[in-house]
């Protein structure tokens, strides 16, 4: 048994530990009460607070608030480290309530005033919001106690002027502070609010002001950022040519920005020459690759990376991107090796890995292994893993299961959003149950407020069409808002037509659309379905004379780890001769 004081020393050593977990402090926390020392013992109590705050897992915001209530005088040090808890989280003004809180207390209690490391947090939590009359309150405040003159609370003002749109009072405080109290981050402070405001001329004219003592290669780095940002690709290049000295950031930023205007060869040019790459490097030239609809090129850089003398750790952006390659490929294999990759390496599986791993097995068909994924998910979920659960589970052709997904995402108080009720209203529409489509649509309406957009018009028009509504359907189309209205909803309409074999109102729908070279091959095979070959063929005649071309059919397969595109009408692929060799086997089979 250990005596009293040997378990308090105990207790301190195992939550200044980097290997104690938020599991692990939970057990701590409770020998802590058990044995009386939380929260009567005052330094225990705050450093228990700064553990939860500062856990490697990830703040526990309403653990440690409870925590902090039961201190029952807390000091300067604690309420600043709640304040700037809260500052840097999703809910930035409860910092603002907690300093009126700590204000209140304070006039009790001298060892809980507000100090130079109080306002810095608030101010950005301010900045933040958006909350310029709070932050001028707050500036008040601190000019009434002389506490607006160190260089971090003149930083904090600058910063949270110019996030709020009050550039020129950002200027005068910066201005003011030129005499000797300023430093680099102040510099750094004014040029980004000019950058963020798009004020860039006015942002160059102040970075050739600067003395060159002052800039850093954060500063350069800030400009280059600044200009890529707002399309001013070339002048970032210019900066980035006249810098002393460049750091991997410098280079990162600078490939970013190449990206940023849709430059992606010359993005890779830069990656290419980046002396010492790390994992931002990588990680933001896979995304690239993903996010510009080149998921091949993002599987093979990931692999140089795998295979690079200098190897990298993968971070987790790295891994959703090349998650999302998968999905655009339906490559589930590689798929599956990067789920493998996760687990051996236990790196944190949180919503957003959690969604990317989901929505890549459902849409490759596994829906058995996402719902096994969506299930492992640490509670509780946010919407988003919800959400593609859903939707992949109506895509899949479960829509029972879908529906009653959807419910319980309800009762467990996570509020749906516009895309929730997309997957809602396609395990609908894929039902043909028209009833139910219009009652979520009602739901998605009256109880959560969210407008319906296009695509959940579109699922209505499916809904209607695949059970043989097709007049109906136009009269719905005809009520929706205007702007909704788009060809895909026409689109939409044709296909159905083409199943029931309706030409008066493909015709109708024709009439109102004539961008899709599709469109005009399936009401040629309306009116062929019916047998009016001279208008099948007059039909074809439009889309030559009008130059369209029907999108040739797509598809991929993957073997032994290797992903395959295959095109309608292609030729050139290297076993093409094996591949129709193979179809006339299957035909013959056939007959």
């Amino acid at each position: 048994m250990f005596s009293s004081s040997q378990l308090r020393t105990r207790c301190l050593v195992l939550l200044q530990s980097s290997l104690t977990t938020i599991t692990f402090f939970f057990q701590i926390h409770a020998q802590m009460i058990r044995n009386h020392l939380f929260p009567a013992d005052a330094f225990v109590a705050r450093r228990a607070l700064e553990f939860v705050v500062s856990s490697p897992q990830g703040a526990n915001l309403n653990y440690a608030l409870k925590i902090f209530d039961q201190i029952p005088h807390p000091n300067t040090f604690a309420w600043n480290t709640m304040i700037r808890c809260y500052a840097n989280s999703p809910f930035p003004a409860c910092s603002l309530g907690l300093f009126n809180r700590m204000i209140r207390s304070s006039s009790f209690a001298i060892d809980a005033k507000p100090n130079s490391y109080t306002y810095p947090f608030l101010l950005k939590a301010c900045a933040r919001l958006s909350a310029v009359r709070e932050g001028e309150k707050l500036h008040g405040f601190m000019v009434g106690l002389g506490a607006d003159t160190d260089v971090f609370s003149i930083n904090g003002l600058i910063n949270m002027y110019a996030a709020c749109g009050k550039i020129n009072s950002s200027r005068l405080l910066f201005d003011a502070a030129l005499t000797g109290k300023e430093d680099t981050v102040t510099w750094n402070s004014m040029l980004s609010g000019y950058l963020n405001s798009g004020l860039i001329n006015l942002a160059g004219k102040l970075f050739d002001s600067m003395p060159d003592r002052e800039k850093g290669v954060v500063t350069w780095n800030v400009m280059i950022n600044g200009y890529s940002r707002h399309g001013e690709i070339d002048r970032a290049k210019l900066i980035f040519n006249r810098m002393p000295k460049r750091n991997v950031e410098t280079w990162n930023t600078l490939m970013v920005g190449y990206v940023r205007c849709g430059l992606l060869d010359t993005a890779r040019k830069v990656f290419d020459e980046i002396p010492n790459r790390n994992a931002v490097s990588w990680s933001a030239m896979i995304t690239a690759y993903t996010q510009g609809d080149q998921p091949n090129e993002a599987l093979s850089l990931f692999d140089e990376m795998e295979k690079s003398s200098c190897f990298v750790e993968p971070n987790l952006s790295t891994v959703v991107s090349v998650l999302s390659a998968c999905t655009q490929l339906g490559a589930v294999e590689r798929g599956k090796r990067v789920h493998d990759y996760i687990e051996r390496n236990k790196m944190k599986v949180d919503s957003i890995v959690g969604t990317a791993l989901i929505d890549m097995y459902a849409k490759s068909g596994c829906i058995e292994t996402a719902t096994s994924v969506f299930k492992s998910l640490k509670k509780p979920k946010d919407v988003f893993p919800w959400t593609v659960m859903i939707s992949g589970l109506a895509a899949n052709g479960h829509g029972f299961e879908a529906l009653a997904l959807f419910h319980e995402m309800e009762s467990t108080g996570v509020r749906p959003n516009r895309i929730t009720f997309v997957g809602v209203l396609s395990a609908c529409s894929h039902g043909g149950w028209v009833d139910s489509a219009m009652k979520y649509m009602s739901l998605m309406t009256e109880v959560y407020g969210l407008e319906p957009e296009s695509e959940h018009y579109g699922c209505i028009v499916d809904a209607l069409g695949r059970v043989g509504r097709l007049t109906e359907a136009v009269s719905f189309i005809e009520a929706m808002p205007r702007r909704w209205i788009n060809d895909v909803i026409w689109l939409t309409l044709v296909g159905s037509c083409s199943f029931y074999g309706d030409i008066a109102v493909s015709e109708y729908a024709l009439k109102r659309l004539n961008r899709f070279g599709d469109v005009y091959v399936l009401v040629s095979n309306i009116y062929a379905m019916n047998g009016r070959w001279v208008k099948a063929r007059n039909a074809r005649s439009i889309m030559e004379s009008k130059g369209i071309q029907k999108c040739p059919g797509r598809s991929s397969i993957e073997i032994a780890g290797a992903v395959h595109d295959f095109h309608s009408g292609q030729k050139s692929y290297g076993r093409i001769h094996d591949i129709y060799e193979m179809i006339r086997i299957i035909n013959f089979r056939i007959r």
